[in-house]
């Protein structure tokens, strides 16, 4: 299968990454559907003539804060993202390649788990190791008995994605006693575990959040921006993208307003943009919609225009539906994520731990290829959808020392 072929297809399927992500992690965060108080703390009447000289002076200086270091540090948060992908993960090349060596991935039973193993295997053909598939599914009654095969077989390494980390901690510190490498993605607090350098796990989240909060002021709204951030409770990541965005923005911005709001997961791909619609029009003075995951946006263009919202929008890990709407200006940018190259990013961080290489750059930090994209940046076939690293396969065969 050529990596054209790959990326079409782990593309066609991105809608479902977040879904599938959050509903398999561990569970979400706790978050606050009610307004940030901070304005309205800042805009209340002065109550006497001594005061109010004090008054005038509290409310001058988080104007100069936002005004200019807060609005000059989103600028820089956001210029390494803004034309160009964030670095590649993989910095340093592979000494050893584990030829021969049999790596178990561990199959969550989602369309998303599905997608990693079509895009695994090629790259296992790369690298030139054996990579076996044991599905377990999601579930406390089928998530143990595949660990423990996997315990028994004595692998080399194991990749896992999405399964709540409980449901196989157990099997994971047998694991952990034999000296077997586990790498895990789209799992949160994975390191409480002990996981090393887990890939797209609260890191990931954070700096998403910090990201988008940082973009919103600097490149859409500026200091006028009064913002709903739109997070999925059921989906915890989003939570972490969440809290993360409120916190960054109110540090950037002390005068602006960002509240949360939820939309349920039930709702996703049904009911979301009515309820989108809903908060905005009890929320007239909102001007940026941001959501903690692509799902909330589908469908989302066509009901604002017919409740004549305009609204600017930051999206999240887009699939093709959601770029085909930037492309024809019905949103206004996404923060793009690039999942070929976090699958193949696993299979390599299994053979440096293999080898006792220690890992380095983003890998290390356990954070995928990010991008913030506008119109401009999608004129072609989005139904491929979106890869900061077309020759991703190139590239990694190069690090490993193989041929592609």
């Amino acid at each position: 299968m050529s990596s054209v072929t790959l990326r079409r297809s782990a593309f066609l399927a991105l809608l479902v990454l977040v879904l599938a992500l959050g509903l398999a992690a561990c569970g979400g965060g706790s978050s606050s559907s009610s307004p940030s108080s901070t304005s309205e703390a800042e805009t209340e009447e002065p109550t006497g003539g001594e005061t109010e000289p004090a008054a005038e002076e509290e409310e001058a200086e988080p104007e100069s804060e936002a005004s200019g270091g807060g609005l000059a540090e989103a600028k820089e948060l956001v210029a390494p993202y803004i034309g160009q992908p964030s670095p590649f993960p993989v910095t340093e090349k592979l000494k050893e390649v584990p030829k021969g060596a049999e790596i178990d991935y561990v199959d969550c039973g989602t369309p998303i788990c599905a997608l990693f193993w079509q895009i695994l295997e090629p790259a296992a053909q790369t690298m030139g190791v054996k990579l076996e598939r044991i599905k377990a599914g999601s579930s406390a009654n089928t998530v143990g008995p595949a660990f423990d095969t996997v315990v028994q077989k004595e692998p080399a390494a194991v990749i896992v994605g999405s399964i709540t980390m409980e449901l196989w901690s157990k099997q994971l510190k047998e694991l952990q006693e034999k000296e077997i490498p586990v790498v895990t993605t789209g799992i949160s607090d994975a390191e409480e575990f002990g996981i090393e350098s887990p890939q797209a796990s609260n890191a990931n989240s954070e700096r998403s959040g910090d990201l988008m909060a940082a973009y919103v002021l600097a490149e859409m709204a500026g200091e006028e921006a009064n913002v709903v951030f739109y997070e999925t409770p059921e989906l915890s990541f989003t939570t972490i993208i969440a809290e993360s965005f409120q916190a960054k923005f109110e540090e950037l911005c002390p005068e602006c307003s960002v509240r949360i709001a939820q939309v349920g997961v039930a709702e996703l791909g049904n009911t979301a943009p009515n309820t989108v619609v809903s908060d905005l029009q009890a929320n007239p003075e909102t001007n940026v919609a941001v959501f903690g995951t692509a799902e909330i946006e589908a469908g989302l263009p066509a009901a604002l225009k017919s409740a004549g919202i305009e609204v600017e929008t930051l999206g999240s890990s887009p699939g093709p539906a959601e770029l085909q709407y930037l492309k024809e200006g019905k949103s206004t940018a996404v923060l793009g994520f690039d999942l070929p190259v976090l699958t193949w990013t696993l299979l390599d961080q299994a053979a440096r731990e293999i080898a006792g290489q220690e890992l380095s750059g983003p890998e290390a930090e356990g954070l995928g290829v990010l991008q913030f994209l506008t119109k401009e940046d999608v004129q072609y076939d989005v139904s491929k959808g979106w890869s900061g690293y077309p020759e991703f396969a190139e590239k990694f065969a190069e690090l490993w020392g193989v041929k592609g």
